[in-house]
């Protein structure tokens, strides 16, 4: 069976940039440090110094509820992500950035998008980066709303086998580093919600599930699901 399911058109939807789409600004990046697991990298409301390129590991941001002190989780940045774009404008970081897994970072340094001392190439490639990181969370808040419980998780496999994919890795077998609380804040569901459709998946012969390793056995499946409206 051909366990290949993500189109050009899908790749390009889901995928983080290349670090050759990168190159240029990675030209002027400090050098590469490291973020131990469950570290904090920015807190909410810090001052912008600039942006985060992942290298490796995995981080999230979060954000508090004003109502509660319960954390609502927006992002997931894996290797090849830029952290901070949505605050170059405002001049401070939105949300909270934390490590899930020991991490590798650089970053870019800059207080205003003016200041980046960059050619017109890399403005434009920063642009289009943004752009993009713009419609994956169109499309992440589409699903998010619009779409029913079994959607949301199916998209959400079919997003990490992506970055997987393109990181160079199994797109079909691979380790979630994330806990299933994390994954149900971030789809907007409770975590007994995520481990029963998990669990009927299994039954469907969609994936199997061992803790946070995954294995995805009918890939065409689970995309049928994620694109029902």
């Amino acid at each position: 069976m051909n366990t290949s399911f993500t189109s050009s058109h899908n790749k390009s939807i889901f995928a983080s940039p290349s670090f050759s789409e990168l190159e240029l600004l990675l030209t002027f990046s400090q050098p590469l440090f490291t973020l131990r697991k469950k570290t904090t990298l920015i807190i909410d409301g810090e001052k912008f110094k600039g942006l985060y390129l992942v290298h490796s590991g995995l981080l999230k941001k979060s954000q508090l509820k004003k109502s509660s002190e319960n954390e609502i989780i927006t992002s997931f940045f894996f290797p090849g992500d830029l952290i901070g774009l949505d605050s170059i404008c405002e001049g401070h970081y939105n949300g909270s950035v934390t490590s899930i897994e020991t991490s590798g970072l650089s970053l870019i340094k800059f207080k205003k998008i003016e200041d980046l001392p960059i050619t017109k190439t890399s403005h434009i490639q920063l642009l289009k980066i943004l752009s993009k990181t713009m419609r994956n969370e169109h499309t992440r808040l589409w699903h998010t709303l619009s779409q029913s419980s079994d959607s949301r998780l199916a998209y959400f496999f079919i997003t990490m086998s992506s970055k997987f994919r393109e990181q160079g890795y199994s797109p079909n077998s691979f380790r979630l580093p994330m806990s299933r609380q994390d994954i149900a804040n971030y789809l907007c569901m409770a975590s007994e919600t995520v481990s029963r459709i998990v669990s009927r998946f299994e039954n469907e012969g969609l994936l199997e599930a061992n803790g946070h390793e995954y294995l995805i056995l009918n890939p065409r499946g689970l995309a049928d699901i994620a694109e029902k409206a």
